[in-house]
């Protein structure tokens, strides 16, 4: 297998290794904070191997053509009109206080998380809706 060794594959593979070596001084010397070394340690890893997988393709291969560029706007405008009519729906439903089982939490960042996971998922079913239609 051969893999490219372009200057931005090797900065990207130098900081996955210095993360490595980072979360190893921290495991092995401060004790306290062994939490942030095993984070540091298997996000590093995590980037090796993402490197690596990137490294072994082309360049051209990553390149997209006019297509995917246009259904990737599309599904994003699209997410972001759910996000902001979900965000819309739970401030209603707070503002009216209907009934407790109806009002959402008063917590911002539990709404924040559920509209950031909703905007996520959205963007993605809509990508491949819209792949899926041609448009």
């Amino acid at each position: 297998m051969i893999f490219r060794r372009d200057r931005r594959i090797i900065k990207f593979m130098s900081v996955s290794l210095v993360s490595i070596l980072i979360g190893i001084f921290i495991l092995l010397f401060i004790q306290s904070i062994a939490i942030i070394g095993i984070i540091l340690i298997s996000c590093g890893l995590v980037g090796l191997v993402v490197g690596l997988r990137v490294s072994s393709k082309p360049v051209d291969y990553f390149q997209e053509d006019e297509r995917s560029v246009r259904i990737k706007e599309k599904a994003g405008y699209s997410a972001f009109v759910t996000m902001l009519s979900v965000t819309g729906i739970i401030s209603f439903l707070n503002i009216l206080k209907l009934s407790p089982s109806l009002t959402p939490s008063s917590d911002f960042y539990k709404a924040a998380l559920v509209i950031g996971v909703v905007g996520l998922y959205a963007f993605q079913i809509l990508k491949w809706y819209y792949n899926k239609t041609g448009e």
